[in-house]
């Protein structure tokens, strides 16, 4: 009598167990929504490695899976500051700052970003982009720019739904988007973007800065941009389609993903690019780096490129034009260093690299005064 009385609370209590691990499998799948994306005033240290030694392949994902980033090493820092749609350039809010006449594209957040690569006489400098969070969605509506030397305002004709809310586990959406301006005197430049989002793994993830319980996205992005030359024959030409993968990790409340691994496309291959990830203050990646993201005043084309690179550069940054240039490899070597005595304004000048081998490269930019300028990556495709 006395056994079967055991028997039967071991029974219940392993019924009760069983119940409350499905019940924490249950809570565990966190969801994303509006309130977890950026919001103005908010300020986000970021780290970037810029070698995948040691990680753990970023396609592998599933339900409460553990992702294991501990070995992240960070090469650069950034501080990203959100902004107040008001606090932009005044020509740059033409569009998302009229609710009357642009509610569509009436913008809650911008944020600083790196110059765009040239195309052909046109050059971008200067970029703010501009963001609508939304309870359903959250959307990149366009940008503001210096476009061949004019503040100027470009808002997207297909809006970019960047993410579909709320985000659960098993969630799939994509949209194409595009955006065109008039280039004075010279014809149109357009952007033209496809995004495919996935939500395709939830569980733990573990990085320097902490374990976090997360929601996995895989973002896939194709796009490539055109520029119209206004002649009676119609010229026109465009850049090649560039494939990116971007595996995010979201958080509850963190406003960016808590670590962002990418992948460039290259001859149909996924290459590892960098892996970006939250991070507290690291001081020794203090002064020269620390590197503010909305200064990168360096644009370098053809990038991807076969070994030939041209750099051009903002020369209000250098009072007496000379900048320093190093390029470092995956290992952390130097392949390329050199100073390049330049004009001051849009000084350009040439990097050939045609003796080192396919892959990701990184460069920094010094000025005369010690003041890094920019500091981006390279890709040698061949």
């Amino acid at each position: 009598m006395i056994t079967s009385i055991t028997i039967k609370g071991n029974r219940f209590y392993l019924l009760v167990y069983f119940i409350l691990i499905q019940t924490s499998f249950v809570f565990g799948q966190i969801t994303v929504s509006q309130t977890d994306m950026p919001q103005p005033g908010d300020t986000i240290r970021l780290s970037t490695c810029n070698s995948n030694a040691g990680l753990p392949n970023p396609a592998l994902t599933g339900t409460n899976y553990l992702w294991d980033y501990t070995a992240l090493i960070p090469f650069t820092q950034t501080v990203d500051t959100f902004l107040a749609v008001s606090s932009t350039p005044l020509a740059y809010q033409f569009f998302f700052n009229n609710g009357l006449l642009y509610p569509a594209y009436k913008a809650t957040v911008a944020q600083a970003a790196p110059s765009l690569p040239a195309l052909g006489p046109v050059t971008i400098t200067k970029v703010i982009n501009y963001y609508k969070d939304e309870s359903s969605n959250y959307e990149s509506v366009g940008y503001g720019a210096i476009i061949n030397g004019l503040p100027t305002s470009v808002k997207d004709d297909t809006i970019d739904v960047m993410y579909v809310f709320p985000m659960t586990y098993g969630n799939s959406d994509s949209c194409r988007s595009s955006s065109q301006v008039s280039i004075s005197g010279l014809g149109y430049y357009s952007t033209h973007q496809k995004r495919v989002n996935h939500v395709d793994g939830w569980g733990t993830l573990k990085t320097p800065f902490g374990s976090f319980n997360t929601l996995r996205v895989k973002t896939v992005l194709f796009s490539f941009d055109s520029l119209n030359i206004d002649t009676p024959i119609h010229i026109g030409f465009s850049t090649p389609v560039t494939g990116q993968i971007q595996y995010k990790w979201f958080a509850n409340g963190f406003g960016l993903p808590i670590l962002q691994v990418n992948e460039q496309i290259v001859a149909g291959n996924p290459v590892f690019t960098s892996a970006v990830y939250r991070d507290s203050a690291r001081k020794a990646l203090l002064g020269l780096n620390q590197i503010n993201s909305s200064i990168n005043n360096c644009l370098v084309y053809p990038n991807p490129g076969s070994g030939n690179f041209t750099f051009q550069v903002d020369g209000n940054y250098a009072p007496s034009g000379n900048y320093g240039v190093k390029i470092y490899n995956m290992t952390g070597q130097v392949v390329y260093n050199n100073i390049f005595i330049t004009p001051h304004q849009n000084p350009s000048f040439n990097v050939n690299l045609c003796n080192q081998p396919s892959g990701l490269y990184i460069y920094t930019l010094v000025n005369d005064r010690g003041e890094r300028v920019a500091t981006g990556r390279l890709v040698i495709s061949r």
